[in-house]
């Protein structure tokens, strides 16, 4: 009997070693999660682009450039009055391929804070718009904060491709989300709050998509089909819908908030069709507080898995009908269960709730890519949460990094955004 124990005992920690070993740092329960929430906080820079048909110039397309950023990531200096003061140049320029000038646009600004707390505010405050008349080509779109009291620049780029509404295919412009709608006492957009990352962190109002339609016959109705998809592909809702055109450009306001109901990642897919077809999509994410998030159908969980299965494994689990992957999976984390006695799978749960955060916390929804799937995420699903991390989000004149610290492993790990869209990648492990 004694014996038995003893032996209970030492597969115990053995399997405790094998977890640790396999899937980093295990956390408590609930133990830190506030905390680490901080360490992975919002960006303190954000843009975000979107084109439209223009309304001014018949054969022209518009782009909309979104800029917000926080008071944080500028230099303050206390005035005479014991005012707190900061000045800014935000220039936006548009270059062709042959990178002449076509457009450009520069906003001087002054703020002015009474208390030393704000000049720290992480919130996205500052928020700007601009407006280009492009005709339908490929550019580059360069976005330059400049901090008039340090002279140092922070710099974006991003290619864009127009879309040609008028003689092309297209009949959609792109999507935007939005955090809050007013609408006049004639049913105009009055204000429009646009959602810059596609993720809504405990709504507590209406979301909305908008996106304009662009008939290719005036005489002729439209019929569009637009569905939400959950994470598993599976439709949330499909509505279609019949308009005939009395303008040349429509807009459409979507409440998706009626539809949505549950923490997750969802897919929003607009068809339009009128004579021909066009498709745009676009990805967002909700989070509610103490809500369960949509749950993966087999093929995604295992697919969340891959860092941990042998290759050629994962290679035949990705042909292989269902039941052999539901079965592989049982399997799988039977043999790794820290209780076995016990109805609960502490490692399982702890697993789902490191791919849970990383979804909401690293997925790049500009290029459609879920948080387990970026390398931020991967090596959260294996290491768990950091012993420390130093954020070098917007500061001027700097990428973004993020430098990972794991004392108990005695490694960290390096990440940068050198795209500027929020996509970290790994560049060094030391």
């Amino acid at each position: 009997m004694r014996f038995y124990r003893i032996k209970t005992i030492l597969l115990t920690i053995l399997t405790i070693v094998f977890i640790q070993n396999a899937f980093g740092q295990m956390m408590s329960k609930g133990s830190g999660l506030a905390a680490t929430k901080d360490m992975f906080g919002p960006a303190l820079f954000l843009y975000k682009t979107a084109i439209f048909q223009s309304e001014q110039f018949e054969e022209k397309d518009r782009l909309d450039v979104y800029v917000a950023f926080a008071n944080d990531i500028l230099q303050f200096v206390k005035e005479r009055e014991g005012n707190f003061s900061a000045e800014y140049e935000l220039l936006i320029s548009v270059f062709d391929k042959k990178k002449n000038l076509v457009g450009e646009y520069s906003e001087i600004q002054k703020i002015e804070e009474n208390n030393f707390n704000l000049t720290n505010n992480r919130r996205l405050k500052n928020r700007h718009k601009f407006s280009f008349h492009l005709s339908p080509a490929v550019y580059e779109l360069v976005i330059n904060l400049t901090d008039h009291d340090t002279q140092k620049s922070l710099k974006r780029k991003k290619k864009i491709s127009k879309k040609n509404f008028k003689t092309g295919r297209s009949m959609l412009s792109d999507v935007l989300f939005g955090n809050l709608l007013l609408l006049n006492s004639e049913g105009e957009i009055e204000r429009f709050d646009t959602n810059l990352t596609g993720k809504f962190f405990n709504p507590d109002s209406s979301f909305w998509a908008y996106f304009e339609i662009y008939p290719k016959n005036p005489a002729d109705s439209i019929n569009v089909t637009y569905s939400i998809l959950d994470a598993n592909s599976d439709a949330v809702t499909r509505k279609t819908i019949t308009l005939l055109p009395d303008k040349p450009i429509v807009p459409y306001l979507l409440d998706i908030s009626k539809y949505v109901n549950m923490s997750g990642h969802y897919s929003l897919i607009i068809n339009c069709h009128q004579e021909k077809q066009t498709t745009e999509k676009a990805k967002f994410s909700v989070v509610w507080r103490n809500t369960e998030f949509t749950k993966m159908n087999i093929e995604q969980s295992i697919k969340t898995m891959r860092e941990f299965i042998p290759i050629k494994e994962y290679r035949y689990l990705m042909e292989a009908p269902d039941s052999v992957k539901k079965a592989y999976y049982k399997k799988f984390w039977e043999e790794r269960d820290p209780t076995p006695e016990s109805k609960k799978n502490e490692l399982l749960d702890e697993f789902n709730r490191r791919v849970e955060f990383s979804n909401n916390y690293f997925s790049v929804h500009a290029l459609k890519i879920e948080g387990w799937r970026t390398d931020r995420g991967k090596i959260y699903l294996k290491y768990g949460t950091p012993s420390e991390v130093e954020r070098n989000m917007e500061q001027i004149n700097l990428p973004p990094f993020e430098i990972w610290y794991y004392h108990k492993h005695q490694r960290r790990f390096v990440f940068e955004d050198k795209s500027g869209v929020g996509d970290f990648k790994l560049v060094r492990v030391e």
